[in-house]
């Protein structure tokens, strides 16, 4: 099992709290640390709460630490032009040293696209539009020179340069949860985080969760992959104690079929159990 810790949700935080929350997870042992992808938090936006943007703060991560695997638990296709972000993530993984994990998804926060003048398409024009971006970001990292005509997006012998550190390139992930980006994940992605939740913003039980994977996997087969997606989830964690109780959720998942989970501890004690994690936590699964 892998473990990392989620800024979730992003609204709240400075820039210093964030960077010492990531230095702590990576000298606690945490493999990888991600930053949500939004511009405010809370529905209708609370402008008096910092949100830092996703990929600036993550540039400025991998400056600041040396070690710790960074990505966006996932970056809104919609929000900047593939191309471009294609480029700031092959940017990202330089300045990292290749620490990259690219995290993208078809986007769902309406109130958010209004407020900042995006369009808020249909579920499967967004899904489509994350078709296309993850068309341009493949050709963009792997070719000299790429072009691509999708329904939405298009590129023509667009360079980047340079390319992504990691080869052959940075791991992608695909959030969501139905079966339509799914379908995505299997034919681009490394990975698939599980973006689903219980009623009421509860856990997913460990049987919801082996549901989910039993449909991925069956859309793998269809799929023809050769090695299978890379399974994650993130749900709120607390450490009390002993930590047992989230060590016995964790091993639970990942009976399940989870082979990465990522810790969303409260904000309040979010320092202090990342710290408490390398003498329970982090033992439990190493």
């Amino acid at each position: 099992m892998k473990l990392g810790v989620v800024v979730s949700p992003a609204a709240g935080w400075s820039y210093t709290e964030i960077c010492d929350l990531a230095r702590k997870a990576e000298t606690s042992g945490f493999e990888s640390f991600w930053v949500s992808d939004h511009f405010f938090g809370g529905p209708g936006g609370t402008p008096d709460r910092n949100c830092l943007e996703a990929w600036t703060l993550l540039a400025a991560l991998a400056r600041d630490t040396s070690k710790i695997r960074l990505g966006v638990l996932v970056a809104a296709i919609q929000y900047r032009n593939p191309a471009l972000q294609a480029k700031i993530a092959a940017g990202v993984d330089h300045i990292s040293g290749g620490r990259l994990e690219f995290g993208v998804g078809a986007g769902w926060k309406e109130d958010e696209y209004r407020a900042y003048g995006y369009d808020f398409p249909t579920p499967g024009d967004r899904v489509e539009q994350l078709r296309d971006g993850l068309e341009i970001t493949r050709r963009l990292w792997e070719d000299d020179r790429a072009t691509y005509h999708g329904k939405h997006y298009r590129i023509d012998d667009a360079v980047c340069a340079p390319k992504p550190t990691q080869r052959p390139r940075p791991p992608i992930w695909i959030g969501g949860a139905g079966p339509r980006v799914m379908r995505l994940a299997a034919r681009y992605a490394d990975g698939f985080d599980l973006g689903k939740h219980g009623g009421g913003g509860a856990d997913l039980s460990p049987d919801e969760m082996a549901g989910s994977f039993h449909e991925l996997a069956a859309i793998e087969r269809k799929a023809n992959r050769e090695k299978p997606l890379q399974r994650s989830h993130w749900s709120a964690s607390s450490l009390e104690g002993d930590g047992k109780p989230l060590v016995d959720k964790i091993r639970a998942y990942a009976r399940a079929g989870l082979e990465q989970y990522l810790c969303a501890f409260p904000k309040d004690h979010a320092a202090e159990m990342i710290e408490r994690s390398r003498e329970s936590l982090i033992p439990a699964f190493a």
